[in-house]
């Protein structure tokens, strides 16, 4: 009976070994994704803070001013945005949004499968969406935490066409770049 349970342990241990040896390993980044991947962290680190702070007060006038003002501060500084903003509370409602050319409007995502995602396993979450032009977005949702509390999203809209020119991104790269939590 000894000699069954060795056998049994030993048996397991090597279909398990047999399964990670063939497991793939993640892909490396390519140049395209870790440039990609260093404009989403370098966004995030410039407008988390400041509107994670808004979106706790889920004052839109609030988070419209806080949005203008570290999007004023990067243009000045050289480096504007390259994608559009998008600051949700809790529920998905629009409270700030800075794309250029467009007007804020209070929209409701609530439905949207990335921002119930999002908010849901509070990770961060990655799609892509097609317009009716035909073109496609990027989008890159993350939590907004506040001491523990989920007090809303940051959204992060990047045209496709856009980050093909500029970092030569393809899809497949886009959805295998590795944003952390």
């Amino acid at each position: 009976m000894a000699a069954f349970r060795a056998a049994r342990r030993w048996g397991t241990v090597s279909a398990l070994a047999f399964i990670v040896a063939c497991t793939p390993s993640p892909p490396t980044p390519t140049k395209a994704s870790e440039a990609f991947r260093q404009e989403v962290l370098a966004a995030r680190e410039s407008l988390s803070a400041v509107l994670t702070d808004a979106a706790a007060g889920r004052e839109p006038g609030t988070a419209e001013r806080a949005l203008e003002q570290t999007c004023s501060l990067a243009r000045d500084s050289g480096r504007p945005f390259a994608c559009g903003i998008t600051v949700l509370d809790n529920h998905g409602i629009t409270l700030a949004s800075a794309t250029p050319g467009a007007a804020i409007r209070r929209l409701d995502y609530s439905r949207y499968e990335v921002v119930t995602r999002a908010l849901a396993e509070r990770r961060i979450v990655k799609t892509k969406l097609h317009l009716q032009d035909r073109s496609k977005l990027y989008v890159v949702a993350m939590p907004l935490e506040r001491r523990g509390e989920l007090v809303g999203l940051l959204v992060l809209a990047f045209d496709q066409a856009d980050l093909m020119g500029r970092h030569g991104l393809t899809e497949e790269e886009f959805q295998n770049v590795d944003l952390g939590r």
